[in-house]
């Protein structure tokens, strides 16, 4: 007599259960991965962005942070001598996440983060400075009075201007799909004060506010 092999209904029943809780359970995991990506990531910015500050004030000198996307690193240079790039000191380089998107507006974020003053939103610039030549890079430079300037017209940064920044940070998502966590960072020009604030969602996944 021959002898077929099979699997019943309910076995099959209870294998494709199986297959869907792992599905799900995978993909929560994911999800929830993406998130506390962009909020480290924020995070991390911060810190740096804060250390720069205290840098320069309390080394009285000018301290640089680069985020640099060609690079997708964040750096945070000592400027040393304010006539001359040459002497340019990298003090901390950071790898910066693959899962987040860094700088410009989110598509689904209605409402700007309020401030003392007008923030525009970063974006990147091909870099003329030696350590990042030609790289794609939001630069802030902290100097010893507290303030926060741009690039400049040259490498080491002659005609630099006061220049806050709101620096957005969020998940990586499939196109035509709204994030569904947004942080800002928020810088002040006048004084280099960092903000880390939350976005809060209304009914339609739209950042119709902020709050720390």
């Amino acid at each position: 007599m021959s002898k077929q092999s099979g699997f019943s209904l309910l076995e099959l029943v209870i294998v494709i259960t199986v297959t869907i809780i792992i599905t799900t359970v995978a993909v929560v995991a994911y999800s929830t991965g993406k998130k506390h990506s962009a909020d480290d990531q924020a995070r991390q910015i911060a810190d740096i962005l804060d250390e720069a500050r205290q840098k320069a004030l309390n080394q009285r000198t000018t301290f640089r942070v680069e985020i640099n996307k060609t690079r997708n690193r964040i750096r945070l240079i000592d400027e040393k001598t304010a006539t001359t790039a040459t002497d340019d000191v990298e003090v901390k380089s950071v790898q910066l996440s693959s899962q987040t998107t860094i700088g410009p507006i989110a598509p689904n974020v209605t409402a700007t983060p309020t401030a003392t003053s007008p923030i525009p939103v970063a974006s990147y610039s091909s870099s003329t400075y030696p350590l990042s030549s030609g790289d794609q890079k939001i630069t802030l430079r902290f100097r010893k009075n507290g303030q926060v300037v741009d690039v400049g017209t040259d490498t080491v940064g002659t005609g630099s201007i006061v220049n806050g920044m709101t620096i957005y940070v969020y998940p990586k998502t499939a196109s035509g799909v709204n994030p569904d966590v947004v942080r800002a960072l928020t810088v002040l020009g006048t004084s280099g004060d960092t903000s880390l604030l939350k976005c809060k969602f209304d009914a339609n996944n739209r950042c119709a506010g902020w709050t720390r």
